[in-house]
């Protein structure tokens, strides 16, 4: 699949993609051999991708997943704030362009109207989107579905005035998503929901017609690293470990999980620590890992947190882990690379400890142009009834009064 190599009589498409340059046979016995034919018999045409992120979450155990602070976020949830920081300000600028196209079809000029959708697809073609903390991709998959409907609304419209559909044009796909994750298997799920949404898209609208070659594409934009601290390197030292707190043995009377005596936390120091750099987005979405500042020592270790208090000396140590992402993107939106961030964070976003960072960020004239402040979350592998704040951040002066929830 790889090259596209004949298999039998069949001559297969070329994948390409990083996803089959390793390939390597399984030792598979009956059992499971009879689960594949029966999954490669299915249709998975309209399998819905979001699913994954509750594949992701339920993968990990309950102590990995609480020190990550890793969370399903629910389509309805990403929607709900991928519409005001993406699908807003993209169909403002549309309404726009329909509006001038309406006008040179009404003068006749249809090779002009013709020619103005040709450069707002290309504008389309040209967003790069961040979600800094990707996880299993359901920001990035909501986003590219809301783009590839703008995208096939451009492409009808042309298509009114020609008489012909366009082909051979590039369209919106993965390739301009960007993501930014710690685990690697999240990662691979990421760019698998991604790819899985455009084929989809384009079986729908294409019907007949096979996607280009490579069917895959490694893009290289889903990256494996920390988000917001970046080294060159980590030294131990010995002198400052301490003991793991972190509940890991059985108690032998008891039977509960406790400490381990012989655990220790060890303190790293992180050599040439200094803010991690991001890609350049038009829009930043995402759900940063939900870290209260209490936690993160015993979670990241000492040496990690003093690195990024001192990289971070305009966000107050009490802040949420979470907050230097929202600083991030707000600075990103303040100086004018980006157009909005959407960010979900925990609800104590609005205490004072983590206010003073949103305060700052308004000051440079990346304001909360939408917010939700209390917002139900259902976890759902675990059951817990949690609350979640939901921002938007753009540059407007004006924007400081806006409507909020």
């Amino acid at each position: 699949m790889d090259e596209g190599k004949r298999f039998g009589v069949r001559k297969l498409l070329r994948f390409n993609g990083h996803f089959f340059q390793e390939a390597e046979a399984l030792p598979l016995g009956r059992r499971a051999l009879t689960l594949l034919l029966e999954a490669g018999r299915a249709d998975w045409r309209h399998v819905e991708p979001s699913i994954f992120g509750t594949l992701l979450v339920r993968a990990l155990d309950p102590t990995e997943r609480h020190r990550l602070g890793a969370e399903y976020t629910p389509r309805t949830f990403v929607e709900r704030l991928v519409r005001p920081t993406v699908e807003e300000p993209v169909r403002e600028r549309w309404t726009v362009v329909q509006a001038e196209v309406l006008q040179l079809r009404e003068a006749r000029k249809n090779n002009e109207a013709v020619k103005r959708l040709r450069d707002f697809h290309g504008w389309l073609r040209e967003l790069q989107i961040l979600d800094p903390a990707c996880g299993s991709g359901n920001f990035l998959y909501v986003t590219l579905a809301l783009l590839k409907r703008v995208e096939l609304e451009v492409l009808r419209e042309i298509e009114a005035i020609t008489g012909q559909p366009e082909l051979g044009i590039e369209e919106v796909g993965p390739e301009q998503f960007h993501g930014i994750e710690v685990k690697p298997w999240a990662r691979e799920i990421a760019e698998l929901t991604l790819w899985i949404g455009y084929h989809q898209f384009w079986l729908e609208h294409h019907q007949g017609v096979n996607p280009p070659q490579p069917v895959l594409k490694d893009t290289g934009t889903l990256e494996l690293r920390d988000a917001v601290l970046a080294w060159d390197e980590l030294v131990e030292d010995l002198r400052r470990g301490r003991p793991d707190p972190t509940p890991r043995i059985v108690h032998p009377i008891t039977g509960k999980l406790v400490p381990d005596p012989d655990a220790r936390l060890p303190f790293l120091t992180h050599r040439g620590a200094r803010p991690a750099e991001w890609p350049r987005a038009d829009f930043i979405v995402g759900n940063p890992p939900y870290m209260g500042q209490a936690r993160m020592r015993d979670s990241f270790g000492d040496g990690y947190v003093e690195a990024l208090r001192s990289t971070y000396r305009n966000i107050p140590d009490s802040a949420d882990y979470v907050m230097y992402w929202w600083y991030r993107a707000a600075r990103e939106v303040a100086e004018g690379r980006t157009i909005r961030a959407g960010l979900i964070t925990t609800n104590t976003i609005t205490q004072r400890q983590n206010r003073v960072v949103i305060t700052e960020a308004a000051k440079h004239g990346a304001c909360v142009t939408w917010a939700v402040a209390d917002h139900p979350w259902v976890d759902e592998a675990g059951g817990a009834d949690v609350r979640v704040a939901m921002t938007v951040i753009a540059n407007n002066p004006t924007c400081c009064s806006g409507e909020g929830e």
